[in-house]
């Protein structure tokens, strides 16, 4: 276990290399990492003090600007929260540092050094102070006489109260006995660096942090977690035909290449390679607007701080996010990667079309049409699934009461918003009467056990728009989009199969305390 004291990480910004090395050490699984409670509520208000100050200051310069003006101001300020913000930095602190606790004896047993001017706390002039730290001091030998097996590395800058571990002042010495093999002083945050890491050279790092990023499971990665972008304002990305567009959220999840990596640094710790890095990603994919109305295929980047592993099981960290922007038009490096993405994309819609209509009768043609390029998008499992499903398609006889219990069996499966809405459009069987409106249900519930999380808004959009399917109202005018799409990649079928769209796709400050 290492634990640090308030001084040797005070002011620590959660996006500093210090911040990023202290999550290396905790997720390497080789070590534990922590603080004192009493260290973390110091942390917090370390960062929060200025804050009631800051306040009083801008209520001055708006009583001001009352006095000044002859009409009332609109400006207002929000009340002064002083916990609301230190429950951010505790907040943001605890995604660092495990917390171990310093209990009520601990505090106790600390300020009555503090009255005594014991170490560790001390007399300065005519009183005494060190109370907190004394408190520290015995939640370190509490987690210690907790722990019986564990090797304690405790880290403080404060070698004039805690001394450098060599030995004790009296009483201090008195607490620790029994204890010493198991406690070790580290005077800085650079003992630790080079106690626990070996870093990685420069060139090294960067051509394997490269060859990582580029793996299938960060990708991923990074993909489901795009999906939890959302924006009240909008993003802007390249659409259809080279234009800037504004997106709101990705409608299922895009596909992602690694455009670079920058600015890479790596440490060994216990044989394991843990990188920070500075990295730019390529995504392209089907988008919504702001009422998650489908504005069509969407490319943007995306850059991003990361932390992670050589390891192949370890999921990577995103330490720091960015909003997405429009690619950059000029960057034929990133172009010839969008091209790649555009095809790719294609090549799968293709093959969804083509599956999809092998069924036989035009209103089901026209079904596989509407449906098939986005349905295309979803992963490798989901894709299967559609296949499976358009199979089964051709060969449905039974009455829709067998349909609909089919539905509801699969309820079983389905978390609670795809429950309701798989139970809602089983109801609506009873109401269904044409070749085209049995397919789109069936295929569908089909589907609905393979549709995972992030694209349920898929199959609820699909879903909500199959009661309005009507053959001779719904026949599907091509726009400017598909035809741009279609001319990546058509699907090998005869031309009479091809109805209805085609898209294509501050450093840290070091203080005693």
């Amino acid at each position: 276990m290492i634990i640090f004291d308030t001084n040797a990480v005070n002011q620590l910004s959660p996006s500093s290399p210090r911040a990023d090395l202290i999550r290396k050490l905790r997720q390497s699984g080789h070590h534990q990492v922590a603080v004192p409670w009493m260290v973390l509520e110091e942390m917090a208000a370390h960062q929060a003090r200025l804050y009631p100050n800051k306040y009083e200051a801008v209520l001055t310069s708006l009583a001001k600007l009352r006095d000044y003006l002859p009409w009332e101001p609109e400006s207002s300020l929000e009340p002064l929260d002083l916990e609301r913000l230190l429950d951010h930095w505790r907040d943001a602190y605890r995604e660092i540092f495990e917390v171990i606790e310093t209990s009520d004896a601990a505090i106790r047993k600390g300020f009555q050094r503090e009255a005594m001017a014991l170490p560790p706390a001390k007399r300065v002039k005519d009183h005494s102070e060190g109370g907190r730290d004394a408190a520290i001091w015995f939640s370190v030998l509490e987690f210690l006489e907790q722990h019986p097996d564990e090797q304690v590395w405790f880290v403080t800058n404060n070698s004039s109260d805690f001394g450098d571990g060599s030995a004790f002042k009296y009483p201090m010495n008195e607490d620790i006995r029994g204890l010493e093999d198991r406690l070790t002083l580290l005077q800085d945050f650079d003992q630790v660096v080079s106690r626990f890491t070996t870093e990685v050279s420069g060139v090294d790092a960067e051509a394997a942090a490269a060859e990582l990023l580029k793996s299938a499971a960060i990708r991923g990665r990074v993909a489901q977690t795009a999906m939890d972008l959302s924006s009240l304002t909008g993003f802007v990305g390249l659409g259809e035909g080279g234009v800037a567009e504004e997106w709101y959220a990705w409608l299922i999840r895009p596909e992602v290449e690694l455009l670079s990596v920058a600015d890479v640094t790596g440490h060994e710790i216990e044989n394991d390679v843990w990188y920070t890095a500075n990295v730019r990603w390529l995504l392209y994919g089907l988008a919504v607007d702001e009422v998650e109305a489908p504005v069509g295929y969407i490319a943007c980047v995306w850059s991003m701080k990361v932390l992670f592993s050589a390891g192949d099981d370890e999921a990577p960290t995103l330490l720091t996010l960015e909003e997405p922007s429009p690619p950059d038009t000029d960057d034929e490096s990133c172009m010839r990667v969008l091209r790649a993405l555009k095809k790719q994309v294609a090549g799968i819609v293709a093959g969804a079309k083509r599956r999809v209509m092998a069924v036989q009768t035009p209103a089901d043609r026209l079904f596989a049409g509407q449906f098939a390029p986005p349905l295309a998008a979803l992963d490798t499992a989901n894709r299967l699934g559609l296949q499976v499903a358009a199979q089964q398609a051709t060969m449905i006889n039974a009455p829709l009461q067998r349909i609909a219990q089919q539905m509801a069996d699969q309820l079983k499966v389905i978390d609670d918003s795809g429950r309701r809405m798989a139970q809602q459009m089983a109801d609506q069987l009873k109401l269904i009467d044409t070749p085209a409106q049995r397919l789109a249900r069936k295929t569908i519930a089909d589907q609905l056990w393979a549709i995972d999380n992030p694209t349920q808004r898929l199959a609820q959009q699909i879903a909500d728009s199959l009661p309005k399917l009507d053959i001779a109202a719904n026949l599907h005018q091509p726009s400017d989009r598909d035809e741009t799409a279609g001319a990546l990649e058509q699907p090998d079928v005869p031309e009479s199969t091809t109805e209805g769209p085609d898209e294509t796709p501050t450093d840290d400050q070091e203080d005693d305390y």
